[in-house]
């Protein structure tokens, strides 16, 4: 193939419509454009529109690459032979392009509109909807189920809040805003709604020891039995006597000695803040016995060092257990909570024939995992499927990609093979760009896909084809070098050696400026009580950063930037 640069032969050999391929693509190496490309090619090969499946991330990416598609396919249909094939040349057709060909290309987008339900270009959430719409027998819910909007949800959850308040479990509720520190509990329900599976099995003393790395059965009263052996009380006596006549440092120990009461759980805290000063001091698990008490005072107690320094390793030994015991008992008081919460929820929304996005992905999944009707289901689909293509793949959840992957199944089985026409997954993504967490966003799955379906296409006669496209079309070689830089030597943020970016505009000048931190003011007036409450102030730090950008911006507008060997360049 010839007249393209290694950049652009990247990006056709992703396009091909023949290959299933794990494609890595770098911010600005044009993945839409290929995504677009693929789909272009593969309405040239005569695959039927209503057998193409393209999930994207979020309704704009979905929006973006339908009006590229649409675009491009508007287009073909107004241009004459020439023009056409050198458009159809650029997607990497090496062949013979015949009069019926360009006729099948000028066809394609009325074909494109006329598609029932239109081209296959959604969500994933977009898509479950969907299935399970039309499987709703199957799925175990409501043919008229209503997707829920944020407001009603978080309505929802306070409503839901109220009643256990009232009701009998109420207890729970009350243990957990023992150890809950926010305003409201929203923020805390939501979580929990995203993250319901790990509610899902029982929550055994065993299990809970074991998490926390303790043994089963272990107490506050066994770790206070090990600290505190009974005569601890004269010790600090002692001790705070001697500190109150040493420095001011000492005399601060004594106070907060002073202040403790009955020698248990409780008097751990005090203890460690005054005995463990070592490096590490404010680190759970790192506080180490430092340099108390100072060398003044432990001339004067010089009898008590042996029994007070035995005192202090306990203590010091004490403070690992004693915070994990603490979290078992915030973990219990969740656990409990949520165990009321959560089913009370699932209830109200079903009452009222509601499903949240996560709903939508997990009874998704549920319905295509089921055995008793999976396979009804998936025979269905796979009338209607042959090509899937998955975009941002890094921000896909563990639950999403077991959709992914039932969907994709028979693909990657060789069962499913229509005719001798391929049937093709492709993915695309890049973990440096991951919204970590974001929805449940796992980004190292997918490293673990892509190992998972290059296996299952081994004994296909087109294996995966693993593919990198590091060249960006977008910034300048300034900007990249810096990204790279920023993130050398941390390949576990998903930056390998091997995927540096690569500038395609070579020449072009660019700078990097580093803005030092917009400190918050110490004290700020109050705002006037008729004043919007989310108009920021003039010393906030956003404003004050953003005059500063501004400031800049209008000093540098038509000053050069500089190129590559530093002199100005317009």
């Amino acid at each position: 193939m010839t007249g393209h640069d290694e950049a652009t032969l990247r990006q056709i050999a992703a396009a091909r419509p023949d290959r299933s391929t794990w494609l890595s693509a770098n911010a600005g190496s044009g993945k839409t454009k290929v995504l677009t490309d693929r789909v272009a090619r593969l309405l040239l090969e005569g695959v039927n529109p209503q057998h193409i499946l393209c999930l994207t991330y979020t309704k704009a990416a979905a929006s973006e690459m339908q009006n590229r598609l649409f675009k491009r396919l508007g287009h073909w249909a107004m241009l004459e032979d020439g023009a056409l094939e050198t458009q159809l040349r650029g997607l990497g057709h090496d062949f013979k392009i015949t009069p019926d060909m360009l006729n099948l290309a000028r066809r394609l987008f009325a074909s494109a509109i006329e598609t029932p339900g239109g081209l296959k270009i959604q969500t994933i959430h977009s898509f479950c909807s969907a299935l399970l719409r039309r499987f709703p027998l199957e799925a175990g819910i409501s043919p008229q189920f209503t997707e829920m909007e944020d407001r009603a949800a978080i309505l929802l959850r306070a409503e839901i809040v109220e009643e256990i308040a009232a009701g009998p479990r109420a207890d729970t509720l009350y243990c957990l805003a023992r150890h809950f520190t926010g305003e409201t509990l929203d923020d805390l329900t939501a979580e929990m709604v995203r993250n319901r599976s790990w509610f899902a099995a029982p929550l055994t003393e065993n299990r809970l020891a074991t998490l926390f790395g303790q043994t089963p059965g272990f107490c506050a009263d066994e770790l206070s039995a090990r600290v505190f052996l009974g005569d601890e009380q004269a010790l600090l006596q002692e001790l705070v006597a001697a500190l109150s006549k040493s420095g001011a440092n000492d005399g601060k120990a004594a106070a907060k000695l002073s202040g403790i009461g009955p020698m248990g759980m409780g008097a751990l805290p005090v203890l460690e803040d005054v005995f463990l000063t070592g490096p590490g001091a404010k680190t759970p698990f790192c506080a180490k016995i430092g340099s108390f008490p100072t060398k003044a005072c432990r001339e004067a107690i010089t009898h008590l060092m042996p029994e007070l320094e035995a005192f202090m390793a306990r203590v010091e030994a004490a403070r690992g257990p004693r915070l994990a015991l603490a979290a078992m008992e915030r973990t219990k008081a969740l656990h409990d909570f949520a165990c009321v919460f959560l089913p009370a929820l699932e209830a109200a929304k079903s009452v009222r024939g509601w499903l949240d996005f996560d709903d939508l992905i997990l009874r998704a999944r549920d319905l295509l995992t089921d055995r008793q009707v999976a396979d009804w289901v998936l025979y269905k689909l796979d009338g209607g499927l042959d090509h899937i293509l998955v975009d941002e793949a890094q921000d896909t959840s563990p639950a999403q990609w077991e959709v992914i992957e039932r969907l994709a199944r028979e693909f990657t089985s060789g069962e499913g093979a229509r005719a001798g026409r391929p049937r093709t997954v492709f993915v695309v993504g890049d973990k440096k760009q991951s919204i970590y967490s974001f929805q449940g966003a796992d980004p190292e799955a997918f490293d673990r896909m892509k190992a998972e379906f290059a296996a299952r296409l081994s004994n296909m006669p087109l294996q995966l084809q693993d593919l990198d496209m590091e060249v960006s079309f977008r910034s300048a070689p300034a900007v990249l070098r810096v990204v790279d830089a920023c993130f050398e030597g941390h390949a576990e943020s998903g930056f390998l050696p091997e995927q540096g970016h690569k500038a395609h505009k070579t020449a072009m000048p660019g700078r990097v400026d580093l803005w030092p931190l917009a400190e918050r003011p110490g004290a700020e007036e109050d705002p006037e009580w008729y004043d919007p409450v989310d108009v920021k102030s003039p010393s906030d730090p956003a404003t004050v950063l953003a005059r500063r950008i501004a400031a800049a911006i209008r000093d540098m507008i038509g000053t050069p930037l500089p190129d590559e060997h530093g002199t100005g360049a317009r």
